[in-house]
């Protein structure tokens, strides 16, 4: 009898965790592609959730500053204050047709992935990657010789390694010392569907966590790019599971994914628009605003538990 109690204890206190974690408050900044804008949202408040116009396509989310985030727009990118809620900076040139990430340099500069346009004879055979000084003067293209359609790019944790996600998974890039072909240091493939979004260093120290578009889940990568687990959004829900695009890491183990639903502004009522896993692919939690949120390719998390 005592044993007896002490399970419905527990299991008590376990339902009690997972109501208590799903009613925490969460504090995010979406970026919204069908409807173009950048969205604060506060779960405990909707007074507080607010939404900043902006311009598609709304990919690359990054935190650039206090209170200010980037996103890639046609030919360019904007800047965008929380605190003053509009665009403070702007940026666009005529190489950046098909701009689809800017990456930061160490030098102030910043190298931005391009798509080759479907008119270009290069289109589907090569990722292009322009590089612009402080100034923001372009100085430099690099290629990314075999790789079709480039989704985002960032630093790998060692700081001197681009990861850079495309259509069939993500390729650990170093730019060239001489020349301007990109050496390919690894080439990993995303187990199952294709147009892998977003891939990040995992907060563990080894592997990658990745987005990985249609159909392909949320996966967690070893160190050697083997997919470890994937997670998607359960079925009977009433919501599809759609595109998996932006993911953001929390210190316990927590992935919480931007989910895309397509372009159309009313495509958000199709699914959830943000999923938050526990480190097993459990949803924990899960944002259903389609009435103020539409299609979120991009995600950054300022409060949730475990943050």
């Amino acid at each position: 009898m005592k044993n007896l109690i002490v399970v419905l204890m527990a299991a008590l206190t376990v339902g009690a965790w997972a109501a208590s974690a799903e009613q925490a408050r969460r504090v995010l900044v979406l970026a919204d592609e069908s409807r173009a804008q950048l969205h604060y949202y506060d779960t405990s408040d909707s007074s507080k959730c607010f939404a900043i116009p902006g311009e598609k396509p709304m990919w690359d989310l990054k935190r650039v500053g206090a209170n200010r985030y980037r996103a890639v727009c046609r030919k360019g990118f904007k800047i965008y204050d929380l605190a003053t809620r509009k665009v403070v900076d702007e940026f666009r040139h005529d190489s950046l047709d098909e701009v689809t990430a800017v990456c930061d340099m160490p030098d102030g500069g910043f190298i931005a992935s391009v798509n080759p346009t479907r008119k270009s004879p290069e289109y589907g055979k090569v990722v292009l990657l322009r590089r612009f000084s402080k100034a923001r003067e372009l100085i430099a293209t690099y290629r990314g010789e075999g790789f079709f359609y480039a989704r985002s790019l960032q630093w790998d944790r060692d700081g001197k390694t681009l990861l850079l996600s495309w259509e069939k998974g993500f390729a650990r890039l170093a730019l060239p010392e001489s020349g301007n072909v990109c050496k390919v240091i690894d080439d990993f493939r995303q187990p199952k569907g294709r147009n892998l979004f977003d891939v990040m260093p995992a907060l563990g120290g080894t592997g990658y966590v990745a987005g990985c578009g249609y159909g392909g889940g949320l996966v967690w990568f070893g160190a050697d790019g083997k997919a470890l687990r994937s997670a998607f959004v359960p079925e009977g829900n009433g919501k599809k599971s759609l595109f998996y695009a932006q993911t953001k890491e929390l210190k316990n183990g927590h992935v919480v994914l931007a989910h895309w639903t397509g372009h159309g502004a009313k495509d958000s009522y199709q699914g959830w628009q943000a999923v938050e896993f526990d480190a097993e692919g459990k949803v924990v939690w899960h944002l259903d605003d389609p009435d103020r949120c539409g299609s979120v390719s991009g995600i950054d998390v300022l409060e949730a538990p475990g943050l």
